[in-house]
């Protein structure tokens, strides 16, 4: 793959809506660019190379607000990991009234660093970063939270990575209904946990949980950290505290935070955080981090 590193020529379709010629489901920019109308804007530019690596528009719908890339594309059939990977879409999540950001990854540097191409609305249509993990919010500001990386289909497949056996596998958990299940590859099978499961994690590997199912077909598959949970001393009753942060499945941080103490169950500990239940939230399950729980 050739980084991009230039604005790409007037009139290219990928960065053109469909009423002028283009390709592209997304807003026009602002200030909007001549012969590029959806630029400047993040979405039109993450959109648009995205499809263009790949080399034709397969997924117009990437045409949300930035922060909500990851969800929109898991719906169309993509998949997702934390880490940036060539020629995908970081996504960042953003703070109050911020609509987040995305960014597409050119190159992988040696030394971990990524260079990206991105544009901003009504800020500028193109720029090239190079961009360091540091805290892990690869290079943004407090105002936003990194989500993780859409991974683009054109990448060609990794060899299939060997589990490793750490002293705290293997355990029995639970795959969670409507939970998307991978090959060792990481392509994402067609269909997903058709309900809760009961199921043998293996191990870790590749960012994901080899788990063994009876009812799998293959009965080895792998799936995100966030949809397994762990059986153990669960479900025990608790307060949760004013002011506490939730999130989804997928590490997503929703926008409301707890308005009072209220009572919850917490079914289990997800990812680093409590999986918890109250018929008052909306979704009913959410998870929330461990200091939060009283």
């Amino acid at each position: 793959m050739i980084p991009q590193t230039t604005l790409p020529n007037s009139g290219n379709p990928f960065y053109n809506t469909t009423d002028v010629g283009g390709y592209s489901w997304c807003i026009k920019g602002k200030p909007t660019v001549d012969g590029l109308n959806v630029l400047c804007n993040c979405v039109g530019w993450a959109c648009g190379r995205f499809n263009e690596i790949i080399g034709s528009m397969d997924y117009p719908q990437l045409n949300c607000n930035a922060e909500n890339f990851i969800d929109r594309a898991l719906s169309i059939g993509l998949t997702y990991q934390g880490e940036p990977c060539l020629g995908g879409i970081m996504v960042w999540y953003g703070k109050g009234s911020l609509a987040g950001h995305v960014a597409v990854v050119e190159q992988i540097n040696d030394d971990g660093s990524v260079l990206t191409s991105e544009s901003g609305y009504n800020h500028f249509d193109f720029r090239n970063y190079t961009r360091y993990k540091g805290d892990g919010n690869w290079g943004l500001n407090s105002n936003f939270e990194y989500l993780g990386c859409i991974i683009n289909p054109a990448n060609p497949q990794p060899e299939p990575p060997t589990p490793p056996t750490p002293d705290d596998y293997p355990f029995v958990g639970i795959v969670h209904k409507g939970s998307p299940l991978y090959d060792a590859y990481g392509n994402r099978y067609k269909n997903g946990a058709s309900a809760d499961r009961q199921v043998d994690v293996l191990g870790d590997v590749n960012g994901r949980y080899q788990v063994y199912g009876e009812t799998f077909r293959p009965n080895i598959v792998y799936v995100d950290f966030g949809n397994v949970t762990k059986v153990g001393v669960y479900p025990f009753n608790a307060t949760v505290k004013k002011g506490t942060i939730f999130y989804n499945q997928y590490g997503q941080r929703y926008r409301y935070p707890a308005k009072s103490n209220f009572e919850v169950e917490v079914q289990g500990e997800v990812n680093g955080r409590y999986q918890i239940y109250a018929s008052r939230l909306n979704p009913n399950v959410v998870y929330c981090d461990k200091d939060a729980i009283i």
